[in-house]
């Protein structure tokens, strides 16, 4: 264990928090370490701050390149508001952990006497006696039920990390105290429901949080359920768990005949035995799942339960969107109207998970198809084609008839991942053939000037001039082609140099022409054929002036 001041590292990586006790208003709470070294009690504003989120933005951003934005995209996972159900689910925690602690202060003499009976008990292979009835009568504890999507977990997630789910204890009040403190643990019910699956799960997620090797010593196959169960329980007495939240508790219908009894029973042991609190989380399917015992074991609580259902478009839906809008990284914005926010609602039936998804996913398609812009019609397309798994759901819901609306138990998650991928290996493609066209650019030009080369030496040893030599070279390269063999080249060359010679020397032909008609030569062989004196053809001609006309 590595002290790294306020927090320390925990063998395994892990780090852990060093309590600090703060004095306690209320009396039940005062002189326990277990409660003093909690967070103080937040107000409903406090709440409200802490838990609210919003993910990091920068307009610039939007100039990035498609394969930089589809990952600043995902930071909209983190964006989140709460709601009155949100600072309702903080307070009933903040209760929940605090109340089941009154009954456990490990300075308690029937505390301290009782932790060592159980694990004597335990010793022997004996089963752990129940608690004092002040455990009972202290520990409580709720359902949250809702449908897929809906923000249950997230919601549990987000509270949870409000308390330093790691505290260590080394001296209170001047008395030696050490105790490794979890103020909260989590699982998820396993997939096939059943019991030793939830224990390993159990075991392995104590040795993550403290570096222990509880799963190799419990979690063995050779270990009856009852015996893992009779450890996990030792283990949340041991390490005096703050609140036990059982995720996904919907799986406990695929559990075997009188499996999902057997594991509801222990969580009432938990309760009755040391005072943990249990909270279970799962969808509706759920509801049938947690009967008999364990609501008779939560009656009287006060908590009651907490169901979830989709969020009705009013004021808390609009703050929601219109928070979430504010996140755009399409290079064109666009404005949030009335109308694209009934449409994210209609397409969404106020399941928030949709509704965000959704948003995000328009926006990859809106950069992908190179558009760049968030309309009404592109969302209504995302909705179409690729939430095809959760339209069923979204049209039982929008009809409110609850009997369609129980044929589906839960809601498909919609794997953004599997979207962004997909437009990722698009936006790969084009960047491969972006980058395939400039190296062939880049590879004609290197041609080119190399064949250039090649031609001009040769042109040159030929006695042409350089500037007329890479002239003509250029022009037959880009008539014949880079392929073309040098020798070749130079033929053509020569042959485009003789036609220039032979153009030249017909314009200074044509142009002696002109001159040789007066010149003195051709004017006298001109006046013997017509039989005419010198005199005579060069004043015709104008040469000389006619000694009258002067005279005149």
């Amino acid at each position: 264990m590595l002290d790294e001041g306020k927090y320390v590292r925990i063998t395994g990586g892990n780090f852990g928090i060093r309590a600090e006790y703060t004095e306690q208003k209320l009396k039940e709470y005062m002189c326990n370490p277990l409660i003093e070294s909690l967070p103080p009690i937040l107000s409903e504003d406090e709440v409200i701050d802490q838990l609210s989120f919003f993910p990091e933005f920068n307009f610039k951003e939007r100039e990035l390149s498609a394969s930089y934005r589809y990952h600043v995209i995902s930071r909209l996972f983190s964006y989140f508001q709460p709601f009155n159900k949100h600072i309702d689910l903080e307070q009933r925690i903040s209760r929940v952990i605090r109340q089941g602690y009154i009954a456990r202060n490990p300075f308690w003499r029937h505390q301290a006497e009782w932790q060592h009976h159980s694990y004597q008990a335990l010793k022997k292979g004996q089963l752990v006696k129940s608690a004092p009835s002040d455990f009972r009568r202290t520990a409580i504890g709720f359902t949250m039920l809702g449908i897929s999507g809906i923000g249950k977990t997230t919601a549990i997630d987000q509270v949870l990390s409000l308390y330093p789910q790691v505290i260590i204890h080394s001296k209170y009040m001047q008395n030696h105290f050490n105790l490794f403190q979890l103020s909260w643990l989590k699982i998820d019910c396993p997939f096939d429901g059943s019991i030793k699956g939830m224990c390993v799960a159990f075991f392995a997620k104590i040795d993550e949080l403290l570096g222990t090797n509880y799963f190799k010593k419990f979690g063995s196959r050779s270990n009856s359920t009852d015996t893992m169960l009779q450890h996990m329980n030792h283990l949340a007495r041991l390490h005096a768990i703050g609140v036990l939240i059982i995720d996904e508790i919907q799986h406990l219908s695929l559990a075997r005949s009188g499996g999902s009894d057997k594991m509801l029973n222990f969580f009432v042991t938990l309760v009755n035995t040391i005072g943990v609190p249990v909270i279970l989380i799962g969808t509706n399917k759920a509801v049938s799942i947690l009967q008999s015992e364990f609501r008779q074991a939560r009656r009287g609580s006060g908590q009651g339960d907490m169901i979830w259902n989709q969020m009705p478009k009013d004021e808390m839906w609009d703050l929601f969107i219109e928070g979430m809008w504010e996140f755009q990284w399409t290079k064109n914005t666009t404005i949030l109207t009335k109308e694209i926010n009934d449409l994210l609602y209609e397409e969404s039936q106020g399941i928030l998970d949709i509704a965000k998804k959704l948003y995000m996913i328009s926006q990859l398609r809106a950069i992908n198809t190179g558009k760049e812009k968030i309309t009404s019609r592109l969302i209504k397309q995302v909705a179409s084609d690729s939430f095809k798994l959760v339209q069923p759901m979204m049209k039982a819901l929008k009809s409110g008839n609850p009997l369609k609306i129980a044929e589906y138990e839960d809601i498909r998650p919609i794997d953004y991942d599997e979207f962004v991928e997909q437009y990722r290996e698009t936006i790969d493609l084009k960047e491969q053939i972006r980058q395939q066209k400039i190296i062939e650019s880049k590879k004609r030009k290197k041609q080119t000037s190399s064949l250039k080369e090649k031609v001009v030496v040769m042109l040159l040893n030929l006695d042409v001039e350089a500037e007329k030599a890479q002239e003509l070279t250029e022009r037959a390269i880009k008539t014949l082609g880079i392929e073309t063999k040098p020798a070749l080249i130079v033929n053509e060359v020569l042959n485009n140099l003789n036609q220039v010679d032979n153009n030249q020397k017909q314009r200074k032909q044509k142009n002696t022409n002109k001159k040789d008609k007066r010149d003195l030569r051709f004017l006298l062989e001109k006046g013997r054929k017509e039989k005419l004196s010198a005199y005579e053809i060069f004043l015709d001609f104008g040469i000389i002036k006619n000694d009258y006309e002067d005279a005149g």
